[in-house]
């Protein structure tokens, strides 16, 4: 059989996250017996898109599980109990008390947006309340895929705000790498988590890199720089009959236990963080979040193996045995906030200095304040700066005051040589509706921008703007893409053609719960996807 979590990853016998609160956010959560409260431990579900939100105590239901698969995979890699395994196959901290916060359901990036941003701001103000250590997100919600200031995104913000109040946040980082992020995990403070390919047996040098996102953010943060167990991830399984099991890519001949199947994902090993470091915590109740973190990262197991991810696997005994090396100090927020608080005519002088990394958190100081003629003049001169970090970040400032973006800027900085000037000037250019007209054959352009997480943006904001002559462009572009794998791009490109013209048309094969992304039997259905739409377009 398949080891577990827990088998793997060699976590001590003794540290199951006994009396570590530990959150995680997600759509909804069904009440399996393997995530809900037991003898050794309490879950609570706490509605947080809901008027007056509060933990409520999660009872276990019987069958049938309908709906929250996701919610229940994120939440068992975290802490599930393996109750229907008979404990074999538990998460990561299998007694950590669980507080888990349920959006609602969401289709629209804003959607997803809005309930998350509600969920961290409930999580905010009650953390402490309720003794929660630190809390995973893992659904994406992508604005730039980490090519921009984290101050262009609420989620991020929030991200920073939590861990300077002294939460530990943890990140997946996404599933394919044709990007550098798919979602907050690009926040400079949280903790970024990508994987490894888990083998049959135990021994972890034999894992594989997973082929999730990767790359350098804005800010230079490394994506991912934390690995765990993202493929053949043993975890629960809501199935509905015998019929749907066998329906599944690896559950009718893994021999698991029946209510168990392989999945893969960093939603799932962005969890098994979260209850690695409460298994951590469990040794150390007296360590700050900062402090886990440091151990987490200094202890980490580093292999020739998943070199090319530039982290190391998460190693629980020696995170424990280990001397943490960092504090809170310096916080990008608190820099930030720090700026945003002095008088104006103290941040308008100080956008003469020379410091790169100043000028910059000054000029995002602005975002919320661009509205003065004298602030829009002393931001906008920056333009012309030789930094393109500080342009970028001009640029992105001015964005949210889209009345003082012009044409010209716009069309100047999509041709731009830095891919961070090209993703504020994109960035910019969503905002500004008034503008779309004019500017969509520079749209259409950015679809082959040498810059991949370019192409998934423009294709994003194509959608957005919904004109007929995207069509062309993209379709022309889908036979590549799934040539080379370019799974988000592809995936991005689809859901534009059919918002634009209603067509969708079904994977050949079909898709298998379980099924890995770059497999053969996924680059097939995706070339098949893309011949019906070049039949369709009469190619």
């Amino acid at each position: 059989m398949w080891p577990s979590i827990r088998e793997f990853l060699r976590i001590p016998e003794e540290l199951t996250g006994k009396n570590v609160g530990i959150a995680v956010v997600d759509g909804r959560f069904p009440n399996h017996p393997d995530i809900a409260a037991n003898a050794c431990r309490n879950t609570y579900i706490v509605k947080t898109s809901e008027s007056n939100p509060h933990p409520m105590i999660m009872e276990m239901d019987n069958m049938p599980w309908n709906g929250g698969v996701h919610g229940l995979w994120t939440a068992a890699a975290a802490a599930g109990s393996g109750q229907l395994s008979q404990g074999h196959y538990a998460g990561a901290a299998p007694d950590a008390n669980l507080f888990l916060l349920e959006t609602g359901s969401f289709i629209t990036v804003e959607e997803i947006e809005s309930k998350f941003v509600a969920a961290l701001k409930w999580l905010r103000k009650s953390w402490r309340r309720y003794n929660i250590r630190g809390v995973v997100l893992t659904v994406a919600s992508t604005r730039d895929t980490g090519l921009l200031p984290w101050q262009a995104d609420p989620i991020r913000i929030l991200c920073e705000q939590l861990v300077h109040d002294g939460l530990l946040v943890v990140v997946a980082s996404g599933n394919t790498i044709d990007l550098t992020c798919s979602g907050p995990a690009s926040s400079p403070s949280v903790l970024s988590v990508g994987g490894v390919i888990m083998p049959k047996h135990l021994d972890i040098y034999d894992a594989k890199p997973y082929h999730g996102c990767r790359g350098k953010t804005f800010e230079g943060k490394n994506i991912p720089e934390i690995l765990a167990p993202a493929e053949n991830v043993v975890l629960p399984m809501t199935f509905q009959s015998q019929e749907e099991r066998q329906n599944h890519a690896t559950a009718a001949y893994d021999h698991l236990p029946e209510g168990y199947a392989r999945t893969e994902g960093t939603s799932f090993a962005a969890p098994i963080i979260l209850g690695c470091a409460a298994c951590v915590w469990e040794a150390h109740p007296d360590w700050t979040a900062s402090q886990i973190k440091s151990a987490i990262l200094d202890s980490s197991i580093k292999s020739d193996a998943w070199k090319e991810l530039n982290a190391g696997l998460i190693d629980v005994a020696s995170a424990m045995n280990s001397t943490p090396s960092r504090d809170n100090s310096d916080l990008p927020y608190a820099t930030w906030n720090g700026w945003k608080s002095k008088k104006e005519t103290v941040r308008l002088k100080a956008l003469q200095e020379r410091d790169e990394e100043l000028v910059t958190s000054v000029l995002l100081s602005f975002c919320d304040d661009v509205r003065s003629s004298e602030i829009e003049e002393h931001v906008r001169v920056l333009l012309d700066h030789q930094s393109d970090k500080i342009r970028t970040a001009v640029i992105t400032t001015l964005a949210f005051n889209p009345d003082t973006i012009t044409s010209d800027d716009l069309r100047h900085l999509l041709r731009a040589n830095s891919s961070y000037l090209r993703m504020g000037a994109l960035f910019a250019l969503r905002r500004c509706p008034s503008l779309w007209d004019e500017f969509t054959d520079e749209v259409s352009r950015l679809f082959t921008d040498p810059d991949l997480n370019l192409r998934y943006c423009a294709i994003e904001l194509a959608a957005v703007i919904n004109k007929q002559c995207f069509i062309e462009p993209l379709i022309s572009g889908l036979y590549e893409d799934a040539q080379f794998q370019r799974v988000s791009i592809f995936g991005t490109r689809c859901n534009a053609l059919e918002i634009l013209t209603g067509i969708a048309f079904d994977p050949v094969p079909e898709w298998l719960e379980g099924q890995c992304w770059y497999s053969d039997r996924s680059t097939q259905a995706r070339l098949h996807i893309a011949q019906k739409w070049g039949q369709w377009r009469g190619y």
